[in-house]
């Protein structure tokens, strides 16, 4: 049911996202990862106005991220495994990222978007060398939501009766995907594609997981840049929701070409099977409006429509994965 208290805590909803931005920035949570503190120690500890920290810490207690008792803050349950910065989970990256000023400035844009059908922004996620793919690329912390581990479950069983195992990696970014399969398949050779901005990124991700000397590079437009090939496996993660089906489906058949026969490709994406309620599974229809802000004609795609334009480019048997781990699901096709 909908109240005026509804309306207006979504109003004033950026609140709480200008307090959780704020409180990353401050690294104000670390001084809570060994147990409670007092208002005046944490401010004394982070050089900042012990009235205005205060101000933020009772704020920070009315949403939930922290507790109070008489005079001492401390983590709310579950906090330690995503606020400090030492924690293996740890979220900050992902709020410099859904909150940073870029995202923040395209929402604004949002009635214009819906007017136009499409971004009306000069600079979008489709823009060459953007530099937000570098910070997408750069904070690869939070990106552990499960579905590079899964698809590296789907992969590596088949992966062993291959001869060779080379893999393209379209629009690799941090390189996750495709490094967490190969640590698991030692005769893996990746070739990442991407923008050439943001290649230095995905080498320092390789060369952390000791996997520098079996990356390639491949600068360019993954449109229209030369693919090499052929390869045993093409990994396109979370990227067909940037462009409409037909698009998409092109993009696909172009991939397609450069798969050897019994190859496979792997999808990685939001979806939802059609006719969902959005009210029961929000997730995907909420990103579909950072889609429309960020892009021409993108959004999330169904898991029909996902099935339909893998066999329009000439895949067969498409199987779907999801995990209780995973924010993500992986659509898995074979070349005929």
């Amino acid at each position: 049911m909908i109240t005026k208290q509804t309306l207006h805590e979504i109003s004033r909803g950026y609140l709480k996202t200008a307090m959780l931005r704020t409180s990353i920035d401050l690294r104000l949570f670390d001084t809570m990862a060994d147990g409670p503190a007092g208002s005046a120690a944490i401010a004394t500890t982070l050089g900042v106005d012990t009235r205005a920290l205060r101000i933020l810490l009772d704020g920070l207690v009315a949403i939930g991220l922290l507790a109070k008792s008489g005079t001492g803050y401390r983590l709310a349950p579950g906090g330690e495994d995503y606020l400090p910065t030492s924690s293996p989970q740890y979220f900050g990256g992902a709020v410099r990222l859904g909150a940073s000023d870029w995202e923040w400035d395209a929402q604004k844009r949002l009635t214009d978007s819906v007017r136009k059908g499409g971004t009306v922004l000069d600079e979008h996620y489709l823009t060459p060398d953007l530099d937000y793919w570098e910070d997408f690329a750069e904070h690869t912390t939070w990106f552990n939501n499960g579905a590079a581990e899964l698809l590296a479950d789907q992969l590596v069983p088949w992966a062993k009766d291959r001869e060779t195992v080379d893999v393209l990696d379209v629009a690799c970014s941090h390189g996750s995907y495709g490094f967490s399969f190969a640590r698991r398949e030692p005769r893996a050779r990746i070739w990442g594609l991407d923008w050439p901005n943001v290649l230095p990124h995905t080498r320092r991700n390789a060369e952390r997981f000791g996997l520098a000397d079996r990356l390639e590079e491949i600068p360019g437009d993954m449109f229209s840049v030369p693919l090499g090939g052929p390869y045993d496996l093409v990994l396109l993660t979370n990227v067909l929701h940037h462009f409409a089906e037909e698009t998409a489906t092109r993009l696909l058949e172009r991939l397609s070409a450069v798969v050897k026969p019994g190859g496979r490709i792997a999808v990685v994406g939001h979806t939802f099977p059609e006719g969902a309620d959005p009210a029961r599974s929000p997730m995907p229809f909420l990103f579909s409006v950072s889609m429309l802000v960020q892009t021409h004609d993108g959004e999330t795609h169904s898991i029909e429509t996902y099935e339909r334009m893998l066999t329009a480019s000439g895949f067969t048997g498409t199987r779907m994965y999801t995990g209780p781990k995973a924010q993500h699901t992986v659509f898995v096709a074979e070349k005929a």
